[in-house]
């Protein structure tokens, strides 16, 4: 469990400060305050402190006027004050690049658990990249165990440990930057390492990898991919968290005029067609059609979830604002105890009592030294005109009690009027807060519908790409499938895999241009492409094609479909989980031949 250290004074700020901005850490920083007016932080350190364990160090920054010393010894930018949270990585690479350590607000002690939970994550994700994890794994406090994931709660998954006790796996654990729901299930068996003391169970070694992972793909698949990043001109695609594909305007759209910045969303999960697979991965966007059925997204373990869900929707995208609203601020100057942005101006001295050392003296009159008043005598018979230095001394005090008036009555009034310039400065904050509260909520609702609308167009475009020249159209209906064939191969197939991926002569049979016509629910190109598959290969490399060979009854053991000149029956599917789903059924002649038998219903069991 991290200590939580205590921030009180100003020497302690400036400290922290320095420590920040110095080049000895050896660990992310987490740094937690206390909103003013507040005893407690919104966050809880305490769960803080024992989820981050030896990974981070842990400050508190109590409100008071230390809270300036500290912001006055940051970069502008990277304070955090108000009951607000902060993580520092490593280094210094943040001072410079913000989003390196996001400012993490909470409002209220209701949005504490929220805070809490970003602090939290923020501090294992910077300790994964900084190595930190790994560094440990030879600790006194690690084992090798072994369990099963009881459920999904708190963007951890916990698990039952064989032997009875429990852990929990965070998503810095498994996957970093996947959520957990999308890597893990409840049900699966999980092994790694324990650590005792924060019972948090690292299984990043039984992770198989990128290569293993993506070996299920093949040519001509559509699969699930995650935007990474977009540029004018291009984008980046992820297929598996580890593997990114870089694909180009030409790849997405066939407008040579369109921003890829207008079509796609950072975080937007997209259907693509496989062009070629690895090492070398080449993706097309271009390429899917409305009914064409794509793969699940892989699992990162055996057993797992898909991690990328085509069906959610594009996320928004707000952009880093690090402006503190009114009710973050620091503590205001008010109650500042120490250190201030500036000074308050000094107030007036209080007139001082006038004693025999202020009395004038005649010229040439020597100093007298101060004396303590004499006791009290009893006061003499007043004559009837003072004498002339008395005179002189009552004149001149009565001089310096009307300047000193004269000066309070002038500096009231500014003190007044400072005090109205305050007062409304305050209110000006309160609604520049309102205001910026609203303005944020609009930007957020507005990148929401951003994403939605460009992920329509981008749909919009696949479905009415613009073509040169009309599609042709043949009076022979062989003729025309046959070139709709050739079409699909010309355009899957890269011109670099053509000389050795090559497109087989192969037959129709009699039965399969009527099949064609009277099967509903798939579009003609479709069948195309299947069959495009089945001559070239790529069919048994997919998964999802399902193909084998078309049997005589439902008998694991019964004899596959033939006719007497020794072809086979094999069957393939055009559609998956989907009712009826459409499943072609062609003929493997004894010389290699494809002859097409027929496109059918999945309970079509005929040849």
């Amino acid at each position: 469990m991290s200590a939580i250290k205590r921030v009180t004074n100003t020497s302690e700020a400036e400290a922290l400060a320095a420590l920040l901005n110095g080049d000895t850490r050896t660990k992310p920083t987490v740094v937690v305050t206390v909103a003013s007016g507040h005893s407690d932080p919104y966050a809880d350190v305490e769960r803080i402190a024992a989820e981050i364990g030896d990974l981070a160090d842990l400050y508190l920054v109590t409100t008071g006027g230390h809270t300036w010393a500290f912001s006055n010894k940051m970069t502008p930018g990277t304070q955090v004050y108000g009951g607000a949270g902060r993580v520092y990585p490593i280094g210094l690479a943040w001072n410079v690049d913000l989003k390196q350590a996001p400012l993490r607000f909470a409002w209220n002690k209701s949005e504490g658990k929220k805070l809490t939970g970003q602090l939290i994550d923020d501090a294992l994700d910077m300790a994964a990249a900084a190595g930190l994890f790994d560094s440990a794994r030879t600790a006194s406090t690690r084992e090798r165990r072994a369990g099963t994931v009881r459920s999904i709660m708190s963007e951890r998954a916990l698990v039952d440990l064989d032997g009875g006790d429990m852990a929990s796996i965070p998503p810095q654990l498994a996957q970093a930057g996947v959520p957990i729901e999308h890597v893990l299930a409840p049900g699966m068996h999980v092994d790694g390492v324990l650590e005792k003391k924060s019972r948090w169970l690292d299984i990043r070694e039984s992770r198989p990898t990128a290569e293993e992972a993506l070996k299920t793909y093949a040519a001509g698949d559509v699969v699930p991919a995650q935007v990474r990043s977009v540029l004018a001109g291009s984008a980046d695609l992820r297929l598996h968290p580890d593997v990114t594909v870089e694909v180009f305007r030409s790849d997405v759209t066939g407008d040579p005029d369109d921003d890829l910045q207008a079509l796609l969303t950072p975080g937007e999960v997209v259907l693509a067609r496989i062009v070629a697979t690895g090492p070398k991965w080449r993706l097309s966007l271009r390429e899917v059609r409305e009914h064409d059925t794509a793969r699940e997204a892989l699992s990162l373990y055996a057993g797992g979830p898909p991690w990328l869900d085509p069906d959610a929707p594009p996320p928004a995208i707000v952009e880093h604002v690090e402006t503190v609203p009114e009710r973050l601020a620091p503590e205001p100057a008010e109650s500042m105890p120490e250190a201030a942005a500036e000074p308050a101006p000094a107030a007036p001295p209080r007139p001082a009592i006038p004693t025999p050392a202020m009395m004038p003296r005649r010229k040439g009159e020597p100093v007298r030294a101060l004396r303590p008043p004499p006791a009290p005598a009893p006061e003499p018979v007043p004559e009837k005109e003072p004498a002339p230095a008395k005179k002189a001394a009552v004149q001149s005090m009565s001089l310096q009690v009307t300047a000193i008036k004269a000066e309070k009555a002038h500096l009231e009034a500014e003190l007044a009027e400072l005090r109205d310039q305050v007062s409304g400065l305050r209110n000006e904050r309160v609604q520049f807060a309102k205001d910026l509260a609203r303005a944020a909520r609009q930007v957020e609702t507005r990148d929401a519908e951003l994403a939605r609308m460009r992920s329509q167009l981008r749909r919009a475009k696949q479905r009415t790409a613009p073509t040169d020249v009309a599609p042709p159209v043949f009076a022979d209906r062989e003729r025309g499938f046959r070139h709709l064939v050739e079409a699909a191969w010309a355009r899957r197939i890269p011109v670099g895999e053509q000389p050795t991926r090559p497109l087989p002569q192969f037959a129709i049979g009699e039965r399969f241009l009527d099949s064609v016509d009277a099967l509903e629910g798939i579009a003609l190109d479709k069948i195309a492409d299947v069959v495009m598959e089945v001559l070239t290969g790529l069919a048994e490399q997919s998964t999802g094609r399902e193909l084998h060979q078309l049997r005589t009854s439902a008998g694991g053991n019964a004899a596959p479909q033939s006719r007497p000149d020794g072809a086979v029956c094999y069957r393939v599917s055009m559609q998956i989980h989907t009712p009826s789903a459409r499943r072609l059924h062609f003929w493997k002649c004894p010389d290699g031949t494809i002859e097409l038998s027929r496109v059918v219903v999945h309970d079509d069991m005929e040849p």
